[in-house]
């Protein structure tokens, strides 16, 4: 401990020797183990740590699984077969998500509601900081009037206020008192507002058609997710055979919590980010090195002496590596300012309707394990960057050093090598990164624009969540759109009004689908996606129909059933027959269900910006079959502030609030500003490549000119030498660029490598990147190659201008 005392206060001296090296070298170390400790702290927040559930690793997701195909929502009743039949769990709970209207506090206001088993905060072992949560006697009908409310939820609505136990408020018109608040850390289900008893009647808990609820459960002690999955399989298989019906086809699927909560691409796209700022961090270290290359060489008479003093090889080195630790931990105390500024701009960018959907996002923050990654980045760092130049700086000709007294001596060939080795990697790196990080620009700009057609701009869109309580029959519901839509088309720079999904929107789910007369053999399935439209939607989204006709004012709640199909359904289900006429029905095949008769063909239509593949689509006229919910997409004339719809909101509020006060818009903003939401993660995945390949690019133009001006300063003599003997000036100049130029292009070759695979990783995240876009890649190669050598020219200007006699005295 004495001795790595001793060597900490001299490695301070020596760093304060030289405080321009030293700054250099910390600014660099900040940037690379900030940027670093800003993502693998977000990344920890999101990915890794998103809940606060002990013993996490044993929770899992419960899916049912249809012809080992896509995973889908569970049915009730074997939801209730396999908590009474498993024994690989301690609990099963059940929960399902649901639309509300809160009225009563201000204006009325749209609640996203997790109704919940009483074992589901059981199984996360969560525990509120107020009050309680329900109990079983609770979750039967007419005595589920409790709720708990979401921390978040607390917080914006009622101001945190610790006196809120006991307080009644009304959701969808029916009393409920709050029992209890839940912390911060339970950020699941992400979306959720309040919670409330799950109370179902002995019929919905019999019911096994509809999937409508999601399971989660803890394993027992020393219980696996395999064993799990292979015994839940075994009671699919039982449940197969004991109902046919609606079993059959169907197993079961068990996943880690924590996979199902991340998603298939937020995980990718954080690696893809923490690799790119790894890659960095290497850049870094080869830029600090060759910054220890030149001050080892300016070391050399201090190394000398202490070696002729008696010091061991093994003593110099740990002296030198203590120096270059050190001041990796300097440069991650810089990089810890860094990251809590960047992370404190990510939290206040990010919109709080996205944030509420991104579990663990309020709990990113610099903790504990976000310092000590920093710390290990700082070990990493110095170790990487240090090792090379100390081992360098020890390969000392103890005679010709001492003979030369405080000069110092050549470099020597193997340090040049390894300079040069450290400057192609930077621009290697470089080639990657910014290769990369324009792939996704491009891919992100082309998704951006993929609803063009629709003038997203002016588009108002909004959902609506009719209440089951007050909208209990399809007449009141057609009533409401009829009235609705009337209204918005009636206001003052308003073209039109329509309901549906709305294309590259997401709002479109798959959904069962039986053809009459067409029986599917037991285990196979048939989907598509349902739509609910109105009369006027396939002119307004300029979807044309290829054969037969649209809806029309003939299509009533009382008149036969129609739908209108995709092209593409047709292509699937109807291969060259005539569909029109044909019946389909959507649904589990439940008899409150209507047959369907096709009356026409529409064009496909994308309704994913992520998945390129077009899905087979099924159209029902609201007016027919009116829905509980729907997005509805008001136009902007485009004289009303040049087709701005936001312009729209206030006086869409005021028309819908004189039908119904009580019924609380839900998303309200134009369809544009929606799309941008949607792609926010792309965004930030986009700006930080970027930000990572900008520090690269420049640290790799760096890094050729330390390398070029080093090698003019250790080969002064031999310039002079050349100039002296009837060189001219631009054959010096040219030997430079020429040796800079080599250095380039072996780091551009190796770049190009890393950039074609880092593209087709791009290329299967993001739609509409192509991995061998040759725009990109010459364009981004010509562009590092003449940065690069614009780098290298002050170097090469400094060697054409020695005067060989002074060179030649000074040595």
């Amino acid at each position: 401990m004495q001795t790595l005392l001793q060597d900490l206060r001299y490695a301070v001296r020596q760093l304060r020797k030289s405080p321009g090296f030293t700054l250099a070298a910390v600014l660099t170390l900040s940037i690379g183990i900030g940027a670093n400790t800003a993502i693998f702290s977000s990344m920890d927040g999101v990915v890794l740590r998103p809940l606060a559930v002990p013993q996490m690793d044993r929770v899992v997701t419960v899916a049912e699984q249809r012809d080992r195909g896509e995973y889908e929502q569970v049915a009730l009743a074997n939801y209730g077969d396999w908590a009474r039949q498993s024994r690989s769990f301690e609990e099963l709970a059940v929960r399902r998500r649901a639309d509300m209207s809160l009225t009563g506090i201000g204006d009325a206001a749209h609640l996203q509601a997790a109704i919940t088993s009483a074992n589901f905060f059981t199984v996360l072992r969560a525990n509120p900081i107020l009050g309680r949560v329900f109990g079983e006697s609770e979750c039967m009908p007419g005595h589920d009037v409790v709720v708990v409310l979401n921390y978040g939820f607390w917080q914006r609505r009622f101001g945190a206020d610790p006196h809120v136990l006991g307080r009644k408020i009304e959701l969808d018109q029916r009393q409920y008192t709050v029992v209890g608040v839940m912390p911060k850390t339970l950020q699941y289900p992400s979306e959720a507002d309040i919670f409330i008893p799950l109370a179902p009647t002995a019929e919905q808990a019999a019911d096994r058609a509809r999937h409508d609820y999601l399971v989660i459960g803890r394993l027992r002690s020393g219980v696996t997710v395999k064993q799990a999955q292979a015994e839940m399989r075994t009671i699919a298989t039982h449940l197969a055979e004991t109902y046919p019906a609606t079993d059959q086809g169907r197993t079961v699927h068990v996943e880690p919590l924590l996979d199902g909560i991340n998603g298939e691409f937020t995980p990718l796209y954080y690696r893809l980010v923490m690799g790119a700022t790894l890659f960095v961090l290497l850049v870094v270290c080869a830029n600090v090195a060759n910054l220890q290359f030149a001050r080892g060489i300016a070391r050399r008479p201090e190394i000398a002496m202490r070696t002729a003093l008696g010091a061991r090889r093994f003593r110099l080195a740990r002296q030198l590596l203590t120096e270059n630790i050190l001041l990796g931990v300097i440069g991650a105390a810089g990089g810890v300012a860094c990251a809590a500024v960047y992370l404190h701009l990510t939290l206040i960018a990010m919109p709080e309707r996205v944030a509420r959907y991104m579990a663990g996002w309020s709990n990113i923050s610099l903790n504990g394990r976000a310092l000590a990654f920093s710390i290990l980045l700082a070990v990493f760092a110095g170790m990487v960057a240090g090792f090379a130049p100390a081992l360098q700086a020890m390969r000392v000709n103890l005679v010709d050093q001492l003979k030369a007294g405080s000069r110092t001596s050549a470099g020597s060939g193997r340090g040049r090598w390894l300079k040069n080795i450290f400057a192609i990697a930077q621009v290697s790196l470089a080639v990657a990164l910014v290769i990369g990080a324009t792939l996704i620009s491009k891919g992100m700009r082309n998704m951006m624009h993929l609803a063009d057609a629709y003038e997203p701009a002016r588009l108002l869109r909004f959902n609506v969540s009719l209440p089951e309580a007050r909208y209990n029959t399809p007449q009141k519901r057609a009533a409401w759109y009829r009235d609705s839509l009337e209204k918005l088309r009636r206001l003052p720079g308003v073209t039109n009004a329509e309901t549906g999904a709305l294309p590259y929107g997401e709002m479109a789910w798959m959904d069962n689908c039986t053809i009459e007369n067409r029986p599917v053999a037991p285990g196979k399935f048939q989907s598509a996606l349902h739509l609910f439209v109105s009369e006027g939607y396939f002119s307004s989204f300029r979807i044309g129909m290829i054969t037969g006709r649209a809806f029309n004012s003939s299509d009533t709640l009382t008149s036969v059933p129609v739908a209108v199909v995709s092209r593409k359904f047709v292509d699937r289900y109807f291969p060259g027959e005539n569909a029109i006429g044909k019946r389909i029905r959507m649904g589990d095949n439940r008899e409150n269900e209507p047959w369907l008769t096709i009356v026409g063909v529409a064009e496909d239509t994308h309704y994913s910006m992520w998945f390129p593949e077009i899905q087979p689509a099924v159209y029902v006229d609201q007016a027919q079959l009116p829905p509980f919910f729907n997005t509805y997409a008001v136009t902007a004339a485009s004289s009303t502030n040049g087709g701005n719809a936001a312009a729209l909101a206030p006086a869409t509020h005021k028309a819908l609030a004189g039908i119904d006060p009580e019924l609380p818009l839900d998303v309200v903003m134009p369809y544009d500003q929606y799309l941008g939401e949607g792609l926010l993660g792309l965004k930030y995945v986009a700006v930080m490549l970027a930000v990572d390949a900008g520090i690269a690019l420049l640290l790799s133009a760096i890094g050729i000119f330390g390398v070029m001006a080093g090698l003019v300063g250790e080969r002064t003599r031999e310039i002079g030498v050349r100039l002296a003997v009837g060189a001219s000036r631009e054959d010096v100049l040219a030997m430079v660029l020429r040796r800079a130029g080599v250095l380039t292009a072996i780091g551009v070759g190796t770049g190009l490598v890393l950039a074609f695979a880092l593209a087709r990783a791009s290329a299967f995240l993001i739609r509409g990147v192509r991995p061998d876009d040759p725009i990109v890649f010459a364009g981004i190669t010509l562009m590092i190659a003449i940065i690069a050598m614009a780098s290298s020219w002050v170097p090469a200007r400094r060697a054409a201008r020695i005067e060989p006699m002074v060179a030649l005295h000074d040595e």
